[in-house]
């Protein structure tokens, strides 16, 4: 049975609870009481949900005036409680994450993906990304301080209530959290299930990673020779890894004007002895390791090589479509266009039937790979995404271009040979997008500048070829919403934030 009445407890036990956090938790808690959670965002839940007991409470049912509030303020207590806990950076890294525990009446999962409680879609193996996950030892969350999660599943409310956390799921494209609470007293049992609005903090967003993928930080791998080329954008924050740069000592950050910064552009071979006179990186650069491991992808439409212009295009009503190739080697004028109208595309290079492993992507000329709409609205970055698995470089030539796409290669580098820039709109450009990646790495400025020698390759053309002056490189995209899904699968260390009740319902689970 399902009540619709709503009532003040949970602000009440809200209230209560963050003035008490704030007056006896210890230093390192400081920040996280009552003025912070008002101003992230806590003060639109509690507004949100008084207003609807309020507008509500006319219809308040029999069943709940039965139960008196007891079990009811139980759960919004344990709500209250919850929700404080995941207010912490500590435990906040979970609300990209999945937990559903199964429910002994049904034997299958309290919420299911489209979280809502008993809606048909529950699975029957319990969904737990919470227990075990602790990025602290990263060392990108090290520099933030956050420490281990440490969030509560139980708890005691009175002397003989408690309540338990049963479900969350997150929902990354309407960025959506839903929280489910299960609380029991004397022998009456009532759930309570919010959904609220969960948004990441991307000011330092990963637009650019430089990833070593084997776990050894002492590998070669995760190397930037950015070499005086642009990464351009609001969100194009650079993260290499620090022990294979020009200066292994650099373990931080730093913005552009910031007085250390010089020593981070010389980490990324972009100081002046490499020719460069400028600070060409518009975003943060952190010295620390991200690992990306993206899931698998599903079996999509062999396309085997594509040599010659070529337009794919996303299906209505899929998820994606996935699309899978040996390799693309374009030239000239042609173009690889893939239509995303529809639906997104992902395209997968398994490198079947190829003789080497070495060119997976390679463009020359003027050739390019776009995504693109016919339906007036602009494509979304995250609606093409290129993944290679394997040793499959991407080599890019003259004033080639690919536009609005996510390009995911963790065991193979992006030399940026080009002449010029070559995409579309204008921006001093050959790759627009988000690229997670082992390696960039650019032409010399001249022969006399100093060599990279990636993974103690000598002779290597980006260390041979020269393109003096040339400044055409890389621009993140600015709407990155359609990425978001992809921050539960790299260890970058994201601040979500509460905004508004999106839904609030409470449920009789006493039989």
């Amino acid at each position: 049975m399902m009540s619709k009445s709503f009532s003040i407890p949970l602000l009440q036990a809200w209230l209560r609870y963050c003035l008490a956090h704030k007056s006896s938790n210890t230093s390192s808690d400081k920040g996280f009481a009552l003025p912070l959670a008002l101003g992230l965002g806590f003060v639109m839940i509690i507004l949100g949900l008084s207003t609807m007991m309020i507008a509500q409470s006319d219809r308040t049912s029999a069943f709940s005036r039965k139960q008196s509030g007891v079990s009811l303020a139980l759960a919004e207590g344990g709500m209250a409680r919850s929700l404080a806990q995941l207010n912490k950076p500590n435990n906040a890294v979970l609300l990209n994450r999945n937990y559903d525990t199964i429910n002994p009446e049904t034997g299958k999962t309290y919420l299911g993906p489209d979280g809502f409680f008993n809606s048909g879609d529950e699975e029957a193996s319990a969904i737990d990304e919470w227990t075990g996950y602790d990025p602290s030892n990263s060392s990108c969350y090290q520099q933030k301080g956050w420490g281990s999660p440490n969030f509560a599943l139980t708890g005691s409310l009175g002397e003989t209530g408690s309540y338990t956390v049963r479900a969350y799921r997150y929902n990354p494209r309407a960025q959506q959290g839903t929280l489910f609470i299960e609380a029991s007293k004397d022998g009456r049992t009532t759930g309570v299930q919010i959904t609220i609005s969960v948004q990441p903090d991307l000011e330092d967003f990963p637009g650019v990673v430089l990833s070593e993928p084997t776990g050894n930080d002492s590998s070669g791998t995760g190397v930037l020779a950015l070499r005086g080329r642009v990464i351009q954008g609001s969100k194009s924050n650079v993260y290499y890894h620090p022990s294979s740069s020009a200066d292994s000592s650099l373990s931080d950050s730093a913005a552009s004007g910031d007085s250390n910064r010089g020593s981070y552009l010389n980490a990324i071979w972009s100081s002046n002895l490499d020719g460069v006179s400028q600070d060409t990186v518009q975003g943060k650069i952190f010295a620390c390791t991200l690992r990306a491991n993206l899931p698998p992808s599903e079996t999509g439409t062999d396309l085997g090589t594509i040599d010659s212009s070529t337009t794919i295009e996303g299906i209505a009503g899929k998820h994606r479509t996935y699309f899978t190739v040996d390799q693309i080697d374009l030239s000239g004028s042609e173009i690889l266009t893939v239509d995303t109208t529809n639906g997104p595309v992902q395209i997968d290079i398994i490198n079947n039937n190829v003789n080497s492993l070495k060119y997976g992507l390679t463009l020359r000329g003027t050739a390019k790979i776009l995504n693109v709409r016919t339906d007036g609205q602009p494509p979304r970055v995250g609606d093409l995404r290129i993944i290679a698995r394997r040793n499959d470089r991407i080599t890019l030539y003259d004033q080639t271009c690919i536009q609005n796409a996510f390009l995911w290669f963790p065991i193979d580098e992006l030399r940026l040979l080009t002449t010029g820039p070559g995409c579309p709109g204008g921006q001093n450009t050959n790759v627009e997008g988000v690229v997670w990646i082992e390696a960039i790495l650019s032409s010399k400025n001249e022969a006399t500048h100093r060599d990279v020698e990636y993974l103690e390759s000598s002779s290597q053309d980006y260390d041979t070829t020269t393109k003096s002056g040339i400044t055409s490189g890389i621009a993140v995209s600015e709407d990155i919403a359609s990425v978001v899904d992809l921050l539960k699968y790299i260890d970058w260390p994201a601040k979500y934030r509460f905004g508004g009740v999106l839904k609030w319902q409470r449920y009789n689970l006493t039989t």
